[in-house]
């Protein structure tokens, strides 16, 4: 094999495969000799993806590179790597496979052997949990261009696995895979190789490859409709390479009958009927038994009734859409990232659709199993609304919003709606409906917070918001809060027995990088940097930031010179950027990420004095290992002991003199970082919230 030394690229697309991808590149160690690269294509991760690709790739010696793009497709990824790569021949591999000892060695044997081959390809072990391995073996293959490409594209073929083939860099020149479809992109890009080289197929097993059959499922269920058509304008496009109509016809059919059968299982009679009809448009599989059987199916399937049921298979992916006021993503303020924190722990279970009344921008989160939806358009400010009256703390909802969001159900079919809640009250019978199980998601108990207004200041709700709290819980069938506390304060409140689910604010954006205590921050800019992060147009916030500025920093700096206050948020009130003007206030509008400010910050001060829920400011700033004082408000619902957890003082005073001593007491600073690093992570953390979300969904049998 001298003369194949350094020949191949290896390329692996990869998002959020820091557990995986260890395994992945330690099966390439026994091919070491043959690999001049490895390109690592990391889409947008937000996990440890690169840095466990380099750590591991260093300690085993293999020649790696990591790019990392945000391209949101798995064909997009691997035509980077095409564009990049400096070997002969490429190696495609996924993420979450392994490729089997000298499996590399001999697929390059096997292409050198053969001038004309354009590639060289091996057998399979396919891998699904609950079932016993099976052997997928390529045979058939013979010297005729165009009727291997036939065969293939219509299954007579044994598929070509991702994993399992070397492609010469000669026959991949000019063909890419497709960037807008997640379902057979790949036989795409292997069909164009079969009508352009020759192949070589050895019967030695090269690849071991996991088959996610859940994530199979999802990819075909959710938008079904869009995923066919652009699967068929993807195939038409195989005639530019000389493929015939024939065998492209057949495979579109086919692809529609295999998502209806996807369909049929998860009960979504109306989409498998869609699908079928363009089962029945081609000649042959129109007329095939198997076509005679999904349509029986169908219509007995809506005679009986088509809402889907969630009980019925509890491996089944679930379909959750959450409709919010404000847009969810990219998650700004505490409701934002609720939110967008409660969609990414439902997307665990099944796709996800974020909607909001108001205008969502352009970006789309890089987890393509959430998708945001915007409900209204700017022309709709001007349009009629729901309702003749709106109580104070109502959200205004146009009447062009709620026809969208009634189209969105109809095209998603969702197993769950989550609605955001008791501002969008207007929405819930029009709902009630149209879903299974509709939930009422309540980020505070209202009602409290319009007892809650400090002095002779105005509430932010109308009193009269109990009255809908209780109208609310008659309507839904669960409802969720973010603390024991308030489910206290609701269950006093309402006399309907609605199970009240407890789904805690999450940390947010857990991905990041402060799963581990960072070291503590310099002080070179100013010590104590003290850091309040929040919406500071709204008046909790408002509030605190002014004492803040006003009271406690004056305080603390009578003692402490150099200290600093950070005011952070989107959306400052005018009474909010006049403290930036105040010495040593720093105010930092609408900030990308809130990391760096975290990590330059010796403390987190929280004074509020209204407000319910959970405070996501406090878990963020603990969980980035920042010690945090506050109000016991401030800390109300998160059931810290004071003292331990945080330090807590219930006036201006004695938040400013807490600051002092802690600042004059680094042994105790440390502990209390620590301290507050170790119950975030574990009370609050990224699994904590996935398994409060299955529960308030009802899922607790469910498993993906």
């Amino acid at each position: 094999m001298s003369h194949m030394a350094a020949d191949i690229t290896v390329v692996i697309p990869a998002r959020n495969a820091a557990a995986t991808l260890d395994t992945v590149l330690g099966s390439l160690v026994a091919d070491r000799p043959v690999i001049r690269e490895i390109l690592v294509i990391d889409d947008g991760s937000d996990d440890r993806t690169a840095a466990v690709a380099k750590e591991s790739a260093q300690s085993r010696g293999l020649p790696l590179d990591v790019v990392s793009v945000r391209l949101g497709s798995a064909g997009a990824a691997r035509n980077v790597g095409i564009e990049r790569a400096s070997g002969t021949s490429i190696f495609f591999l996924d993420a979450d496979d392994e490729v089997l000892p000298g499996s590399l060695s001999l697929l390059g044997s096997a292409l050198a052997g053969q001038p004309l081959a354009g590639l060289a390809v091996g057998a399979s072990i396919r891998r699904a949990k609950g079932r016993p391995d099976k052997l997928k073996t390529p045979h058939g293959y013979g010297p005729d261009r165009r009727q291997n490409t036939r065969r293939y594209l219509r299954n007579e073929l044994w598929p070509i696995a991702m994993g399992s083939a070397l492609v010469a860099g000669w026959a991949t020149a000019g063909i890419r895979f497709p960037e807008t479809i997640g379902l057979d992109e790949d036989t795409c890009y292997w069909a164009s190789l079969l009508a352009r080289a020759d192949i070589v197929a050895i019967e030695t097993p090269v690849l071991l490859y996991h088959h996610d059959e859940a994530r199979m499922a999802r990819r075909f269920i959710t938008a079904p409709r869009k995923t066919f058509l652009a699967i068929a304008r993807e195939l038409n496009g195989l005639a530019a390479a000389g493929v015939e109509q024939g065998p492209l016809q057949w495979r579109k059919a086919w692809i529609a009958q295999r998502i209806a059968r996807q369909l049929i299982k998860h009960r979504m009679f109306a989409d498998a009927a869609g699908m079928m009809r363009a089962v029945k448009a081609h000649r042959e599989l129109g007329r095939s038994w198997k076509a005679a059987q999904y349509l029986a199916r169908i219509r007995f399937g809506r005679l009986a009734g088509n809402r889907p049921d969630i009980s019925v298979d509890p491996a089944a992916p679930r379909r959750t859409l959450i409709v919010s006021f404000d847009p969810a993503y990219p998650p700004v303020s505490g409701a934002d990232l609720r939110t967008f924190g409660n969609a990414g722990a439902a997307a665990e279970f099944g796709p996800v659709r974020l909607a909001s009344v108001k205008p969502a921008g352009s970006m789309q989160p890089p987890d393509r199993d959430i998708r945001v939806v915007s409900l209204a358009t700017e022309a709709d400010k001007r349009s009629h609304s729901l309702g003749w009256r709106r109580l104070k703390g109502e959200n205004r909802i146009p009447r062009a919003a709620l026809a969208r969001l009634k189209a969105l159900v109809r095209e998603f079919r969702p197993d769950t709606i989550v609605v955001e809640s008791i501002p969008l009250f207007k929405l819930l019978q029009p709902l009630r409906p149209l879903t299974r199980q509709l939930v009422l998601d309540m980020h505070n108990v209202e009602s409290d917070l319009a007892a809650q207004a400090p002095g002779n200041a105005p509430p932010s709700v109308s009193p009269d918001i109990r009255r809908l709290e209780r109208r609310a819980a008659a309507i839904v069938d669960r409802i969720w809060v973010c603390s024991k506390r308030d489910r206290e304060r609701l269950n006093a409140i309402v006399a309907h027995r609605t199970p009240i689910e407890i789904v805690p604010n999450g940390i947010p954006r857990a991905q990041g990088s402060f799963a581990t205590l960072p070291p503590p921050p310099g002080t070179s800019d100013g010590f104590p940097v003290i850091l309040f992060v929040g919406h500071l147009g709204y008046s909790p916030n408002i509030d605190a930031a002014e004492r803040l500025a006003s009271i406690i920093l004056p305080r603390v700096r009578q003692a402490l010179p150099g200290a600093r206050l950070v005011l952070a948020g989107r959306s400052p009130d005018p009474a909010v950027r006049t403290l930036s003007k105040l010495d040593s206030v720093v105010l930092i509008e609408n900030p990308d990420d809130i990391g760096p400010l975290l990590s330059a910050a010796h403390l987190c001060i929280v004074p509020l004095r209204t407000g319910g829920g959970t405070r996501i400011k406090i878990l963020e700033a603990m969980a980035a290992g920042v010690p945090v004082i506050a109000t016991p408000l401030a800390a109300e619902g998160l059931d810290l002991t004071g003292g331990e957890d945080l330090l807590l003082s219930d006036n201006d005073e004695g938040l400013a003199s807490l600051t002092v001593a802690l600042c004059f007491d680094p042994a105790r600073m440390a502990r209390l970082r620590a301290r507050a690093h170790d119950i975030a992570w574990s009370r609050f953390g990224p699994r904590a919230i996935r398994d409060a979300v299955r529960h308030g969904l009802g899922l607790d049998g469910a498993s993906r």
